[in-house]
């Protein structure tokens, strides 16, 4: 368990060496680790612009930076870095498509004791809805380190990073892929004491087809308990589940997604969001893909229903939005027992059509 935030500092920290890299500093800069940039780094501090709880100021400022050919870096709790803002984010950055990297910190229900104001449900709308606009929901702090790496310093244009403040199981090393638009399929596949050597993780593009039962595809914390949810469908159902980690969420991997909704004819969703950052855009891909307009594919999503956060612990808030793992795989039993009903059904139908 280590919290994701830090490899977003461990990130600024290692390629502070850049002159073109300036950090501006908002509310929490220690907190979400953006001022590990400077902090073993003194010769630095010139590049580091302290701006205060003033999210517009440092937005309209960060495009400044960027039109000057800096790669500005801001960041704050997610419910400030890309609302308080918007209007600034929306004209001064994506309109113009200036290279600006905006952090989202504390995201999601398991802020916990900050409570409904400070827990950011609803930015990935905003920010996925944005023309020009890349957002990426790394799941663990591995995942942010090098997320964070690549938008820095290869990706060009706006670009939202979206993390947890809480620690969260550790379930991607060194080795694990990391491609910037294209999913990682995650699959179960022992016991084991070391929850990451229990799965295995390939690139989509690299995966063939296993016949799964269904596909739970999920982006940021809720990665781990998808694969949570996945052991637990093993062991209590016999199932076998294709995980989809899609830790960009735009540009999305549709092919990732289609393949998935073809193969398996399940897909649950997982979002520690409002639902529907994730589960829409899944779901539209699923309507609209030409592949599948002859494939019944049944889908269901697990996030928060359409209300605010609450105080409280973040294990006692992941229960209480029901965003578990258990509820992840109450809602897959649930929707592999329709398919299968289903699939009876029309067996039914195809003998009685044979001996009439």
């Amino acid at each position: 368990m280590e919290p994701t935030r830090k490899g977003f500092g461990q990130a600024l920290a290692e390629h502070g060496d850049d002159e073109r890299v300036v950090c501006l500093g908002l509310d929490i800069s220690g907190s979400i680790t953006i001022s590990d940039f400077y902090a073993s780094h003194r010769e630095r501090k010139d590049r580091w612009i302290s701006m205060g709880i003033a999210e517009q100021s440092a937005t309209s400022a960060a495009a400044g930076l960027a039109k000057e050919g800096k790669l500005p870096v801001f960041g704050t709790y997610a419910t400030s870095a890309a609302a308080r803002n918007l209007d600034q984010i929306r004209t001064s950055i994506c309109y113009g498509d200036f290279n600006v990297m905006i952090a989202g910190a504390h995201g999601g229900v398991s802020v916990g004791p900050d409570g409904a104001t400070h827990q950011a449900l609803e930015d990935l709308f905003a920010m996925c809805g944005l023309p020009n606009m890349s957002v990426v929901v790394p799941c663990d702090v591995v995942e942010t380190r090098k997320a964070t790496n690549y938008l820095l310093l290869q990706h060009h244009g706006p670009k939202y990073i979206r993390f947890a403040r809480e620690a969260t199981p550790v379930v991607t090393d060194d080795k694990t892929p990391f491609v910037f638009g294209k999913a990682n399929v995650i699959r179960f596949r022992r016991e084991s004491d070391d929850f990451l050597q229990a799965f295995e993780t390939k690139p989509e593009g690299l995966y063939d087809n296993e016949h799964e039962d269904l596909t739970i595809v999920a982006c940021g914390p809720m990665v781990p308990e998808a694969m949570r949810a996945a052991w637990i469908l093993k062991r209590e159902f016999g199932y076998e589940t294709r995980i989809l980690n899609l830790h960009t969420l735009k540009p999305i991997d549709q092919s990732a997604i289609v393949w998935a909704a073809k193969q398996t004819g399940v897909v649950v969703t997982a979002e520690e969001h409002q639902i529907g950052a994730l589960a829409w855009r899944v779901s539209n891909i699923i309507t609209e893909s030409p592949m599948l307009l002859d494939v019944p594919v049944i889908t269901g999503a697990i996030g928060v229903k359409d209300r605010f956060g609450d105080s409280g612990a973040p294990w006692e808030l992941i229960k209480e939005f029901e965003v578990s793992a258990e509820h992840i795989a109450r809602k897959a039993v649930e929707l592999v027992e329709i398919k299968r009903k289903h699939q009876a059904e029309r067996e039914d139908h195809r003998l009685v059509s044979m001996h009439s």
